[in-house]
């Protein structure tokens, strides 16, 4: 090392130091060392995670994918701009999951359907499949072995039916799900080799993913376990959404209340006993540690802010997704105080109301790795 101790590193060190560091604040500290390590090390272009916006003027109904797509920082409406460029010919996203994308060509009549991973500039080819709302993956392609693809798919002729499918790596195509149709599925989580699917109408659906095909092993209807925790459904804080989160070895479940106005008013989370016959509600989660959580129509993230500075603690973080533009760009409900900041859209939004006017909000992304501004460009991956 010499006598110049760390700050006599070969720059080529720190950057692959740098390189191998995967939360947003050891990239802050990093640069935080002295000017040389500065200088050996691109900054951070944008903290994570992002909002993934939709805009489709070939417009399907609530359960439409995500179309078009843009990334945005959840406060003071920056769009992150990515030098990495998707394949040609992928206009469509139907799901951001794990870090990668889902795209195709087309969406009532795929020809092409791909997994991309911008920082790796990965590419998996699927099956084709129409009719594409959403996309979920059971684990990294990069970093797993027994991963899963979930596609979840519009039925023609009904509003909010959605129909699963399910392939892993090396099937000739999807396997469509042997039981009746789901609602509109709100997000999904994974764990222990089952996946979690909640939907809008109140259902939670556990698949068996070790099973082939896999089976829908149980179906929770959350009406029962609701009016039992709040005296009867009539008296409810709002109409309610739930959503599942995979957060520091715990499943959560999580109930987000709109009132008048479709204003979200209230989120509970909950730790229920899973295998129960019945769920019970009874009990809230009031501490989440450092963690936050992140919800939309797709992946359900729980970050850490010891590693995502950018985040509050304790936090659930909401937006949805519709047709029509929603009150606020991003909802964030603080759990320890029970108080709720309504962020509002971006300027450049705040005209128009309809996904074929205007970004919309949708989900959450996360990039696999941190967010580096280069020399000479635009925020880059």
């Amino acid at each position: 090392m010499g006598g110049g101790g760390w700050i006599s590193l070969p720059a080529e060190l720190i950057e692959e130091v740098s390189d191998r560091l995967p939360a947003d604040v050891d990239q802050i500290h990093i640069h935080q060392v002295c000017s040389h390590w500065r200088a050996s090390t691109a900054p951070l272009a944008a903290c994570r995670p992002w909002i993934v916006a939709g805009r489709d003027r070939d417009l399907w109904n609530a359960v439409g994918p995500i179309g078009d797509h843009s990334f945005w920082l959840p406060r003071g409406g920056r769009r992150i701009y990515s030098r990495a460029t998707a394949p040609a010919g992928f206009p469509y996203c139907c799901g951001t999951p794990r870090g990668w994308l889902a795209l195709m060509d087309h969406l009532r009549s795929p020809t092409r359907f791909i997994l991309w991973e911008p920082l790796s500039k990965a590419e998996i080819f699927l099956p084709s499949l129409p009719n594409v709302a959403q996309v979920f993956l059971s684990g990294d392609p990069l970093n797993s072995s027994c991963w899963m693809a979930i596609a979840s798919q519009k039925i023609p002729n009904t509003q909010i039916g959605q129909r699963l499918f399910f392939w892993r790596p090396g099937d000739a195509a999807w396997t469509m799900q042997l039981e009746w149709p789901n609602g509109r599925i709100e997000g999904a989580a994974f764990q222990q080799g089952r996946c979690y699917i909640s939907t809008l109408n109140l259902f939670l659906d556990i698949y068996d993913l070790q099973q082939s095909p896999p089976k829908r092993l149980r179906a929770i209807y959350l009406y029962h376990p609701l009016q039992a925790r709040h005296g009867g459904y009539g008296c409810l804080p709002g109409k309610p959404a739930p959503h599942v989160v995979a957060c520091n070895n715990q499943l959560l479940l999580v109930m987000v209340y709109r009132g008048i106005g479709k204003h979200v008013v209230l989120a509970e989370v909950h730790s229920p006993n899973w295998a129960a016959k019945r769920l019970d509600l009874q009990e809230k989660v009031t501490d989440l540690g450092d963690y936050s959580l992140f919800l939309g129509r797709g992946d359900t993230l729980a970050l850490s802010a010891k590693e995502f500075p950018a985040i509050r603690r304790n936090c659930v973080y909401f937006v949805e997704h519709d047709t029509i533009k929603q009150v606020e760009w991003v909802v964030v409900f603080d759990l320890g105080t029970n108080s709720l900041e309504r962020i509002p859209h971006p300027e450049e939004q705040r005209e128009g109301g309809s996904k074929g006017s205007c970004w919309l909000a949708y989900s959450w992304f996360c990039p696999r790795r941190p967010f580096f501004e280069e020399q000479g460009s635009r925020e880059a991956l």
